[in-house]
């Protein structure tokens, strides 16, 4: 067991989380019924995540009881009902490291054509035939030279964006909807990456100067960006890191892109978080705030999220990342979150501590 297991977890009652009893948790559970889908196809002798997590959360038979009375809930079951679920099946546990940071994410919203001309020469590319991650990277390109070349861009190219610095940021969400000239809308999707390292430009531009820790946010750095487009371009390729994606088909428009459970994300109820620590499909309460849309003020956060996505940068058990939606709106938020919380851990009654 590592040093977060049962026997180092708290358990609580819910009266003792800040917002439990005024939080709607009916999009959580309808959240939740998606993580469920996946979860019941397992063998219950599984883990819950290829990729570990804290043995506090158990095994995949340990959630599916509770999964199998989700899928039985109606849609909207109100606020009432959803909290009644919860109550019912699982036991809120705190861990020893209390705080930590959080911050956000969105689905980008940006101009492309399915041809390169003109405006359009920034490629999105599919990942190569064969494509195998090896971490680090290995000997596979990283960001400068596949920019510069050593892969097939013609071939691999999925769409061409208007911008590099879209194209950047479409890297670190992982997800976007491309508005072609035509008008049609093309929705991508993470499929694959190089392995090489993750770099946060925002960092650099710190530790060289040209911003104060503060000042960083998406918004303040794709202007420092926009400003100094040579010395721009050249900050960008520091990252080594490489995404590739998928265009994604016969996609409800009205739904999030899919996370790293295959799930398609709820706005204000996904959360990326560090794999090794809490399995995909679990619940964590999140208590925190966020920015307003004008960044003039601050909103109080007091929700139960679903673990359904992850991060490169997302590493720590209280660390998380929160899909805010789509579009501007959602982007003015996310690239501004920065803020102090605490994840408490929904396990399953009979395995709690």
């Amino acid at each position: 067991m590592n040093a977060y297991a049962a026997g180092a977890a708290t358990r609580l009652s819910w009266q003792e989380i800040d917002g439990w009893h005024t939080d709607d948790q009916s999009a959580a559970l309808d959240a939740f019924k998606g993580s469920c889908a996946r979860i019941l196809k397992l063998s219950p002798s599984a883990p819950l995540d290829i990729k570990g997590g804290d043995p506090l959360y158990g095994k995949a038979g340990d959630w599916q009881p509770a999964c199998e009375a989700a899928a039985k809930v109606g849609p909207g079951a109100g606020a009432a009902n959803a909290r009644g679920f919860f109550q019912h099946w699982f036991v809120p546990v705190r861990f020893p490291a209390q705080k930590g940071l959080f911050t956000g994410y969105y689905e980008p919203e940006m101009k492309g054509s399915l041809t390169r001309h003109g405006p359009y020469q920034t490629p999105v590319l599919a990942p190569p035939p064969g494509f195998r991650m090896v971490e680090g990277g290995g000997s596979f390109p990283n960001r400068a030279a596949i920019e510069d070349g050593a892969l097939n861009t013609e071939k691999l190219a999925l769409l061409w964006l208007e911008s590099p610095i879209d194209a950047f940021f479409l890297h670190v969400q992982g997800s976007g909807r491309v508005k072609l000239e035509t008008g049609e809308i093309v929705r991508l999707s993470f499929a694959a990456k190089t392995g090489h390292p993750y770099t946060s430009i925002g960092k650099l531009l710190v530790e060289r100067g040209e911003m104060v820790l503060d000042e960083v946010s998406m918004q303040t750095i794709r202007a420092w960006l926009a400003a100094h487009p040579q010395e721009g371009r050249a900050l960008m390729r520091e990252n080594e890191s490489y995404i590739f994606f998928r265009i994604l088909r016969n996609v409800d428009p009205s739904k999030g892109p899919p996370g790293a459970e295959g799930v398609s994300l709820t706005p204000g109820r996904s959360l990326a978080v560090d794999r090794s620590k809490h399995p995909l499909g679990t619940l964590l309460f999140l208590t925190t705030e966020h920015p307003t849309v004008d960044g003039t003020g601050f909103v109080a956060v007091r929700r139960l999220m679903v673990a359904q996505d992850t991060g490169s940068a997302i590493k720590g058990l209280q660390r998380g990342d929160i899909f805010f939606g789509s579009g501007a709106e959602a982007g003015e938020i996310a690239g501004r979150m920065k803020a102090e919380g605490e994840l408490i851990a929904l396990v399953p009654k009979e395995i709690a501590p």
